[in-house]
């Protein structure tokens, strides 16, 4: 599935996401900011995501990783160098509590938005500052976290009151 959006030309979306990473990169430390050696992983699609707004009506649509377990939600999008506006990471939690997330070794700027048990969104960490020991943390307890692109959020109004619908593949 590709992000879709019923109310922009896919034109502006593409000025916007340009704009949006450029303004994100305003953020950033004025520091150059050293980048792994290694290849980048590829992202390794497990299933999809939608997210929606009260009427069901879909506002976009990314195709997603899902972190299910503790390795993997520790390993996130760490390392990872770059990370294409269709696809994002599914973080589900075992447990319904508070949570934190840290960008040290990400090296790209995300959108950390943390979603409730009820899978509507409760807070949104926005332009996060990619390889910082900055902590990102939820407004509440949590089940769910997606990561997306920086800039994700703000182009497609992901806000409170905002859910997700989600399946595997």
């Amino acid at each position: 599935m590709t992000v879709t959006s019923h109310h922009l030309p896919r034109r502006i979306f593409w000025v916007f996401l340009f704009l949006g990473t450029v303004l994100c990169s305003a953020c950033s430390p004025r520091h150059p900011v050293s980048l792994p050696s290694r290849t980048d992983t590829p992202m390794r699609i497990n299933g999809t995501l939608e997210f929606v707004r009260f009427d069901d009506s879909v506002v976009s649509s990314i195709n997603i990783e899902i972190a299910d377990t503790p390795e993997t939600q520790i390993k996130g999008l760490t390392g990872r160098t770059s990370i294409n506006h269709t696809h994002g990471m599914l973080f589900v939690f075992e447990s319904v509590k508070p949570q934190k997330f840290l960008m040290k070794n990400t090296p790209i700027s995300l959108d950390i938005i943390f979603v409730g048990e009820n899978e509507c969104v409760v807070n949104i960490a926005e332009c996060t500052t990619p390889m910082s020991d900055k902590i990102y943390r939820s407004e509440g307890p949590i089940k769910y976290v997606v990561e997306v692109k920086a800039g994700f959020a703000k182009y497609f109004k992901i806000e409170k009151g905002i859910c997700i619908r989600w399946r595997r593949q």
